[in-house]
């Protein structure tokens, strides 16, 4: 769970937790060993490869029939906006309800567009507008379960396999979206648009098969749960205040606004370059895909090499030559070997982002913060198609993979200065033991009036520096794990006393901080407590909003008031 804020990382990591290389091979064997993780990965691999298939059947029936360079970025903006959108409710959901309904939601969506597809497409009925529609009620599905398919890991395999879970997860996606494109852009040559439409189908009721056949269900906590309001701003609460997430979300913006003209525009390269022929699109399609595949074989060494911001930026910098390169070389001879790294790249950076939050986000909201991450990405791809479409119509496609390729290098130089990303290592995040703590004595209502929470300290003059820098680290624990407010007060009459205040909008959200402490923030509260002057420990009061509960009980007094007066006799 959440972890103590320091100068370069808001994470504690252990030192010397690095895995052992002789479990260099176990990801691939641990979490497959489960059935139904089994099952679910190898179902929803096929699913994956029928997505990304029939986002290249759609662009290209998009270009075949004629529509403009806007229309066709229009396919990428209606795969993005919905997990833009939609992915932060989503995944507060799949927090807090049935991960397994949420999934199996999305999956629904998918096949309702894709049959639609499918017979539009059978009796060429298909239309530029309709065509982008369907794609973004597929998204929408996509939207639904992906936060939740992210958090279900766990649910689906034991703890100590969650990491090889975690791992193949990666490779799934990763695999999917470096082949998906060239075999959609090989079925698209051999069969044409409506049979991969109908293999993309087919796909998904095959991944919502493997979920329905998947007994999970959700564990009941102590306390009920949060109302979507309360998880939704809890998420962006922990966003906030977690340098990762921050740092990872806006380069994923940057990356995702600039990348994304490739993908956008790749369908009018092709023709440009290999004819009208969709076999060559199939071809550059396949030279990203098989960088990719190859790419995931060099990541990790990369990242031990390099460390992950490095690895983030070299990449970054890989990409923005690619798209420079596609703006100004017509060989086809250059262009194959240019899009083969953009490809690595591209795997490298995707997979980095994708991890790194995977291992420094805490169970309790990695639904949330895996959805912020999506928006970030997919927010960045989506507005990026919108203006690299636009700007093709204008300027012509070759300027406007020059021009992203000039953003994405100033960007990357930028992200490079401004925000680097700590290692990726083990993170611990055990859960501290549990404190019990009671309902106040007098009137309460748990779910509605707010707490203040005030722990008193006495500090030496000595220690002060250490005290400040210390309650610093606390204030970002505090903040993440559910408090609203925090501030630090020093005693204007006694120089030694201090007071720590932070507010939680309920009493039901301060019994969830106190859960959700780990280990590391166990640690650094006792270490602050440590430096107060006892021998008793620092006094820790609890302060409950009176207003709204006031007029609760007045008008409840009122009203027993009138009913306990004497009632006048009637007139006979």
């Amino acid at each position: 769970m959440q972890q103590a804020v320091g100068a370069k990382d808001d994470l504690r990591v252990e030192r010397g937790a690095e895995p052992a290389p002789s479990r260099l091979l176990a990801p691939f064997f641990e979490a497959l060993a489960f059935p139904i993780f089994r099952l679910v990965w190898f179902t929803g691999l096929f699913a994956n490869l029928g997505d990304w298939a029939q986002s290249v059947a759609a662009a290209w029936e998009l270009t075949v029939m004629a529509a403009s360079p806007l229309l066709i970025a229009l396919i990428q903006v209606a795969t993005a906006v919905p997990l833009v959108l939609l992915s932060l409710p989503t995944g507060a959901l799949a927090d807090i309800y049935d991960r397994r309904k949420m999934i199996l939601a999305g999956e629904g969506c998918c096949i309702l567009g894709g049959l639609i597809l499918t017979v539009l497409g059978f009796l060429d009925l298909l239309e530029p507008f309709g065509l982008i529609g369907l794609t973004l009620l597929i998204a929408v599905g996509y939207a639904l379960e992906g936060p939740a398919w992210q958090a279900a890991v766990g649910d689906m395999v034991p703890k100590p396999a969650v990491a090889s879970a975690v791992l193949l997860n990666s490779i799934n996606y990763n695999v999917a979206r470096a082949l998906g494109p060239a075999i959609g852009g090989l079925l698209l040559a051999a069969l044409g648009a409506p049979w991969v439409f109908l293999i993309a189908t087919v796909s998904f009721a095959g991944l919502a098969t493997a979920i329905w056949s998947w007994g999970w269900r959700p564990t009941r906590s102590t306390l009920p749960p949060e109302t979507l309001r309360e998880a939704v701003t809890g998420g962006l609460r922990f966003a906030r205040h977690s340098l990762v997430t921050r740092r990872v979300a806006t380069r994923s913006i940057i990356f995702g606004f600039c990348a994304s003209s490739v993908w956008a525009l790749l369908p009018l390269v092709a023709m440009a370059r290999m004819g009208d022929d969709a076999v060559g699109y199939g071809i550059l399609l396949g030279a990203l895909g098989i960088g990719a595949v190859c790419g995931g074989f060099i990541v990790q060494p990369a990242r031990d090499w390099l460390g992950t911001s490095w690895l983030i930026s070299v990449s970054a910098f890989s990409f923005a030559t690619v798209l420079l390169v596609l703006g100004t070389v017509h060989l086809v001879a250059v262009i194959l070997p240019v899009l083969f790294l953009g490809g690595v790249a591209w795997i490298a950076v995707v997979s980095t982002y994708n991890t790194a939050v995977q291992m420094l986000v805490p169970d309790w909201v990695k639904a949330r913060a895996m959805a912020v991450y999506q928006m970030a990405l997919y927010g960045g791809l989506a507005l990026g198609s919108v203006v690299w479409g636009a700007l093709a119509e204008g300027i012509g496609v070759d300027a406007a993979l020059a021009a992203s390729g000039a953003t994405l290098l100033l960007g990357a130089l930028w992200a490079l200065w401004r925000l680097k990303i700590p290692d990726i290592a083990l993170v611990d995040l055990r859960s501290a033991p549990a404190r019990k703590l009671e309902l106040p004595a007098l009137p309460i209502d748990p779910r509605r009036d707010a707490v203040m929470v005030v722990v008193e300290y006495r500090i030496d003059p000595e220690q002060e520096r250490d005290f400040v820098r210390a309650t610093a680290r606390m204030r970002e624990v505090r903040l993440r794990n559910g408090a609203s407010r925090w501030s630090l007060f020093r005693d204007a009459a006694d120089r030694l006393k201090w007071s720590e205040v932070y507010f939680v909008d309920s009493w039901y959200q301060h019994l969830r901080l106190l859960a959700r402490l780990t280990a590391a923030d166990r640690e650094l509260i006792d270490c602050v407590g440590r430096l107060h002057q006892g021998p008793p420990p620092p006094a820790v009061r609890h302060a409950v909003s009176w207003r709204k509960r006031g007029r609760k009980v007045l008008a409840a007094r009122k009203v027993n008031d009138s009913r306990a007066k004497p009632k006048p006799d009637r007139p006979s």
